[in-house]
């Protein structure tokens, strides 16, 4: 009899110090977003959706990725973090994601820059919140710069203006660099310029959902982030090829009326 009561105590007791050992270790972490709804992954397996909160994990080196939920450009940016966690500690991640601004010029290809500084060639996207008042120029072999100052959240479509024409260029205007200067062949090329990217854009959407549906299905988290990152990528090669095929239709109106 006391020896089924030591054996008790002890298991008791070892309950006890294991129960306080885990508690003891865990460390609390809270992640916050704007917009909500962001995808978050610690140490590369999802753990839901923001808000989240008070969650409990073991202390230590972590990283942490959240993404943005809705679909389409916004898909064009994440926020990584390396945190370590002490015992007991308690962490708040506050993640803002900027809503990015479309930039656009006729003819495509300018080079944006923020001072000296070159971000890339149009069409292109640029977050507004990281940017906003800031100076910025566009500029073409050609065609004479453009500068302005981002306050408006609103796309932005420049028509740039060459820098001389000659006689030949005013009566056969070629509306983009690449485009023939003869206004017949100028009109078929845009045409198939835009049925080529409209359907592009189809395409990398399909694609994306495609992988969407995987990523929602699998349990794998290496096949997760596999079909996470190709979403990601697919959908951003259809938001750019939609992009190009908008401006090659208003370039084809273009011809088609005043032309």
């Amino acid at each position: 009899m006391e020896r089924e009561t030591m054996i008790r105590n002890i298991n008791l007791f070892l309950i006890c110090l294991t129960v306080g050992i885990f508690a003891q270790n865990m460390a609390t972490i809270t992640i916050e977003s704007t917009p909500s709804d962001c995808w978050v992954r610690i140490d590369s397996v999802l753990v839901g959706k923001t808000p989240i909160t008070h969650l409990e994990i073991p202390p230590g080196d972590h990283t942490v990725q959240v993404y943005p939920n809705q679909n389409g450009i916004w898909n064009l940016e994440e926020k990584i973090y390396q945190i370590s966690l002490a015992p007991n500690e308690e962490k708040t991640l506050n993640v803002k994601f900027s809503r990015p601004i479309f930039i656009n010029t006729i003819p495509f290809g300018a080079a944006l820059y923020q001072d000296s500084v070159k971000l890339g060639y149009t069409p292109l996207y640029i977050p507004y919140e990281r940017n906003r008042s800031k100076t910025f120029t566009l500029k073409m072999d050609g065609y004479q710069p453009y500068t302005f100052r981002l306050d408006s959240m609103k796309s932005l479509l420049v028509k740039l203006k060459p820098v001389s024409l000659t006689q030949e260029e005013k009566t056969k205007p070629q509306l983009l660099g690449f485009i023939p200067k003869s206004r017949l062949k100028s009109k078929f090329t845009l045409l198939a310029l835009t049925v080529a990217t409209h359907w592009a854009s189809f395409y990398f959407k399909n694609q994306a959902d495609e992988n969407f549906d995987r990523y929602s299905r699998t349990a794998d988290p290496a096949l997760m982030d596999k079909y996470w990152k190709q979403t990601r990528k697919y959908d951003r090669l259809s938001a750019i090829t939609l992009g190009v095929s908008y401006v090659s239709l208003a370039g084809l109106i273009y011809m088609v009326i005043w032309k």
